[in-house]
């Protein structure tokens, strides 16, 4: 009887079992992933004319945005809200063709998963091209009429709810986090255990035959 091909065998089991409990932790890897911005129109750096609008792809779809799209002077041009909630793109109007000058786009946005995303260092250059803004309708706000507590408000869209998101996030990621550990490494665990159990038992009644 060769007594080395049993313990060969349970290396080999003893291997898989170890890769298992591997593969088992870091299943919750792809679960973590946010929302990013992955593309602009105008993009970062561009300078264009004619910008009636700021659009922003994101690499998953957003559930709420806030788009403030103001010049170098802080005036804002956004006419009514960002459009786009349930897409992963986001669309902000402007009161009309921008002005010949530099622009800084601010964003915060929430993912699906209830990530929150934000930036304020997106940039770009008008080139003009167009007639000077129009006075606003009804219910969209221009840059002339944003003064005071309202274009400070404006200029703060990233700040709404922001504790409040920010405890959320920490707390739902790490125990989301903690979750998918345990579970990828009771699942590895449970496929090594289950492997060396049936190798083991295959092996006893190997033996008692003989």
């Amino acid at each position: 009887m060769n007594i080395f091909k049993p313990r060969r065998r349970m290396r080999r089991l003893g291997v898989v079992a170890a890769l298992a409990l591997v593969l088992g932790a870091f299943t919750a890897t792809p679960a973590l992933a946010h929302a990013r911005l992955v593309s602009s129109t105008p993009a970062k750096g561009q300078s264009m004319s004619g910008i009636a609008e700021v659009s922003l792809v994101f690499s998953d779809k957003i559930s709420m945005a806030k788009v403030v799209v103001k010049d170098e002077h802080g005036k804002t041009y956004q006419a009514g809200a960002a459009e786009g909630a349930g897409t992963s793109t986001v669309t902000q109007r402007l009161t009309g063709p921008l002005p010949a000058g530099s622009y800084t786009v601010a964003y915060r946005v929430v993912g699906e998963d209830g990530h929150p995303i934000e930036s304020d260092d997106l940039t770009f250059t008008s080139e003009g091209g167009g007639s000077e803004p129009s006075v606003p309708s009804a219910g969209a706000v221009g840059a002339e009429q944003q003064t005071g507590d309202a274009a400070t408000a404006n200029e703060q869209p990233l700040k709404l709810d922001q504790e409040q998101a920010s405890e959320k996030e920490d707390s739902g990621s790490g125990m989301v986090l903690w979750i998918l550990i345990v579970a990828g490494l009771v699942v590895g665990i449970g496929i090594g255990a289950a492997i060396v159990f049936r190798a083991k038992r295959k092996h006893q009644a190997a033996a008692g035959s003989e």
